[in-house]
């Protein structure tokens, strides 16, 4: 590469998150737009500005979650802002101008992963346990798990999947 010559870039994994929601009464716009604003906004705009960097069949990968469709007491603000990640992957998988430049966009949606994010509720046995019985494969994920889908997603192997969502969530979601 030419000194001074921009990289370009192959894969983007825009894996931003803000979970913490107050209740609907102490909820006000000033937190309603900081969580927009790590979930959906910061995802767009590291999308925008990396474009004129991606390679010709270069991949994006947006992190949704895997109940973004269905409610859960105390996450409406949340899940509305995964949805449109979700959303948002959909209308740049087909928009003109990434599609000229052959740019996978797709989601990876995780359920119950053991991460720092999550440490209150998994180290927490009581929810531990109701996890483990609502999710059908009995077990929390690994970030590893969400690795491998994301790995995934952003082979140039699977250069024909664009505007996907792979649900990482020991079939949550789907059973």
């Amino acid at each position: 590469m030419a000194r001074g010559t921009p990289s370009q870039i192959d894969v983007l994994f825009a894996n931003a998150g803000a979970s913490e929601c107050p209740s609907l009464g102490e909820t006000d716009s000033a937190f309603f737009d900081r969580l927009m604003s790590v979930n959906v906004k910061g995802v767009f705009f590291a999308f925008v500005k990396a474009l004129p960097l991606f390679r010709a069949g270069a991949s994006a990968v947006f992190t949704a979650t895997s109940t973004h469709d269905r409610g859960r007491p105390g996450d409406a603000l949340y899940l509305a802002s995964k949805a449109a990640v979700r959303s948002l992957a959909r209308g740049l998988a087909a928009d003109e101008e990434v599609l000229r430049k052959r740019i996978r966009v797709n989601v990876v949606s995780p359920g119950a992963i053991e991460t720092p994010l999550t440490a209150l509720a998994h180290g927490n046995q009581e929810i531990r346990d109701y996890v483990e019985a609502m999710v059908p494969l009995g077990r929390w994920g690994e970030p590893a798990d969400i690795a491998r889908a994301v790995l995934f997603l952003a082979s140039p192997e699977n250069s024909y999947i664009t505007g996907a969502e792979i649900a990482v969530d020991g079939g949550l979601a789907q059973i």
